[in-house]
């Protein structure tokens, strides 16, 4: 997928200009790497959000339209986005040079399709891995990997060795033993539950009577 995004080249880097540029809906941004030397921009935020909601989007390779040119021979893609604590609000985007005959490496998320048939035997379905590392060239990188589940029992797992992929795309991590989904039974939680018989048992023998009214007497 190849998108197409407009910024601007930033001059001031006072605090009070950043403030300023969020105030008023711009973020500020970098591009860098192909040995060229960084830049630093800066770019409206509703046109990276929609950029992001588009399906593939935080991996879709950008032509970045600077200052109203493109660098054509040099498309970027999103190489980290800083985000506030709260609210998530994009803060400063990185975008990464890249060569269209050079692999990169991409963190891709996992999709999973299908119901297990493990649900109607009474098991739930847990996924430890979420995403995966592909290493491929830029237009070969997937933008969401399909895993299905239906055929899947209590007891069944998926793990990254069993995923297949186009020829020239490679899964750089986690480790082919690592297990993306599994349909297990859930955990039962046991709770202690006090023992009333043996305590009532205990106040029923012989004598207890007696010495709670020996300790009662004055």
């Amino acid at each position: 997928m190849r998108l197409a995004l407009q910024a601007e080249t930033r001059n001031d880097f006072r605090k009070s200009y950043t403030k300023k540029l969020r105030n008023e809906g711009k973020i500020p941004a970098t591009v860098y790497g192909r040995g060229l030397e960084s830049k630093s921009l800066q770019l409206p935020l509703d046109d990276m959000v929609q950029l992001l909601k588009t399906p593939g989007g935080r991996l879709a390779l950008i032509d970045l339209k600077v200052d109203g040119k493109t660098e054509k021979a040099h498309p970027v893609m999103i190489q980290a986005i800083q985000r506030e604590p709260i609210g998530k609000k994009i803060r400063h985007v990185d975008f990464h040079r890249i060569s269209m005959d050079e692999p990169v490496t991409a963190l891709v998320p996992i999709t999973l399709v299908g119901e297990a048939v493990g649900l109607s035997e009474g098991g739930v379905v847990e996924q430890p891995t979420s995403d995966l590392h592909i290493k491929a060239l830029p237009d070969k990188i997937p933008t969401h990997i399909d895993v299905d589940i239906s055929p899947l029992g209590v007891g069944d797992s998926v793990h990254v060795r069993d995923i297949e992929l186009a020829e020239g795309v490679e899964i750089v991590a986690p480790p082919p033993e690592s297990v993306i989904v599994m349909v297990r039974l859930p955990h039962v939680r046991v709770e202690a539950v006090p023992e009333v018989e043996e305590v009532a048992e205990a106040a029923a023998e012989p004598g207890a009577e007696a010495e709670a009214e020996e300790t009662e007497s004055p």
